[in-house]
């Protein structure tokens, strides 16, 4: 795991182009999202969504920030937030021991066709997440699928 942690995190573009589809059991169609997601190390995340409506949110440290607001919310409200920034992160600055501590971890394939596991540990986590799945190819990410205890699930296709 660590091998594969230390290619990505030298491989990974830090800015990435995204698709997702949210299935949410509140309603009747899913809801199609587009745009670019960014990594700045040490610990910044931003989603910049460009449908269905222009927004922005920008992870900074343990802060969420909306729409170029300079007032963040803690991100301790939104465990599953928490799930999603500390995968990203783990994996795109090599960090292992952050994955293992918050995600019971899974590696299977080669390193030219992967697929890493995540079922989170924290009681707080597993309220919000069941479990994220995140294929690749090399260094490249190719999904990241999630899925929550009340039946939602989000699949996003990053673009090459």
């Amino acid at each position: 795991m660590p091998a594969l942690l230390h290619t990505l995190s030298r491989g990974v573009s830090h800015e990435v182009r995204f698709v997702e589809v949210n299935h949410l059991a509140s309603l009747r169609h899913p809801i199609r999202a587009h745009g670019t997601l960014q990594f700045r190390k040490p610990h910044t995340l931003i989603m910049t969504q460009s449908a269905p409506h222009k927004a922005v949110y920008r992870i900074e440290g343990n802060r969420l920030f909306v729409n170029h607001s300079e007032r963040g919310v803690p991100v301790s409200r939104y465990p599953g937030v928490i799930a999603i920034v500390s995968g990203f992160e783990g994996l795109l600055s090599g960090n292992y021991a952050l994955l293992a501590h918050d995600f019971k971890t899974r590696l299977q394939g080669t390193p030219q066709s992967w697929r890493l596991t995540l079922h989170p540990r924290l009681a707080a986590l597993k309220r919000a997440l069941t479990s994220v799945m995140i294929r690749g190819q090399g260094a490249r990410l190719v999904t990241i699928k999630t899925r929550a205890p009340n039946g939602d699930f989000s699949d996003m296709h990053i673009l090459p």
